[in-house]
C-alpha cells in the first residue's frame, strides 16, 4: 500500500491494471487488487457462506415484525443485528450444500411477556383465524397487552403483519395468501417495551 502525497497525476480512485486507487480520511491510497485465495474454502467457511445466503432472502421480510418483538433490545442494537444472531443460531439447520431455514425455530420476538395460552390458527375462507384463552393462567398475563399475527408465505417471500387486538378478546383474524405459511403469534405489553417469546404455527 503506498499514499501519494504530492505527483503530477495527483490522487485518483479506481482501478488500474492491478492497483487500486481510494481516498481515505482525505489522503489517496493505492493497494495492490487482493488475489484470490488459493486453497479451496474449509466446509466451515462453506456453511457459513450458504447459511448467510439463505438469511439474507428473508431477513428483509421480517424486520417489520421484528421491530416489535425485539423492541426491548433495540435501543443497543439495530433491528437487522439481532435478527440476524437470531436466526443464525437458531433458524439455520443442516451442512452445505445442503443448508435451509427451518421456520418452526425462527423466533420473532423473545421476551418475558406470558404467551398466549391454549393458542390454535386455523384457516377460515381466505382468512387465517387464531384464537386463545384470553387471559389464562400463565402470570404475567395482562388483558391489555397487543396481540400480532406475522405470517411467512414461501411462495411470495412475504410477511402480513396483522394489525394488533387486545390480549382479552380471544381472537384474531388476517386475510392471508394461500399455499404453505409459517405463522408466529406473539403479544407485546401496552405499559412497557416487553413482549413475549413468539409461538409458530404451521398452515399448509
Amino acid at each position: 500500500m503506498a499514499k501519494i502525497n504530492q505527483g503530477i497525476l495527483g490522487g485518483f480512485s479506481g482501478r488500474i491494471g492491478t492497483v487500486v486507487g481510494y481516498i481515505r480520511k482525505g489522503q489517496p491510497i493505492i493497494r495492490s487488487l487482493p488475489s484470490k485465495p488459493q486453497m479451496p474454502p474449509s466446509q466451515g467457511q462453506t456453511n457459513a457462506r450458504m447459511r448467510f445466503a439463505a438469511l439474507r432472502t428473508v431477513i428483509p421480510a421480517f424486520v417489520p415484525a421484528m421491530k416489535i418483538g425485539f423492541r426491548s433490545q433495540l435501543d443497543t442494537k439495530m433491528v437487522h443485528c439481532v435478527a440476524f444472531s437470531d436466526m443464525w443460531s437458531a433458524g439455520v439447520v443442516g451442512e452445505a450444500p445442503e443448508c435451509a431455514l427451518d421456520f418452526s425455530k425462527i423466533a420473532v420476538s423473545r421476551g418475558r411477556v406470558a404467551c398466549l395460552a391454549e393458542a390454535v390458527v386455523v384457516r377460515a375462507g381466505e382468512a387465517a383465524v387464531v384464537r386463545w384463552a384470553p387471559l389464562g393462567n400463565i402470570p404475567p398475563a395482562d388483558g391489555s397487552d397487543e396481540v400480532y399475527l406475522c405470517v411467512y408465505s414461501p411462495e411470495e417471500t412475504k410477511v402480513r403483519l396483522s394489525e394488533p387486538v387486545r390480549r382479552s378478546e380471544g381472537t384474531l383474524a388476517m386475510v392471508v395468501p394461500d399455499g404453505p405459511l409459517h405463522c408466529y403469534l406473539f403479544a407485546a405489553s401496552a405499559e412497557s417495551r416487553e413482549t413475549s417469546t413468539s409461538q409458530y404455527f404451521e398452515l399448509l
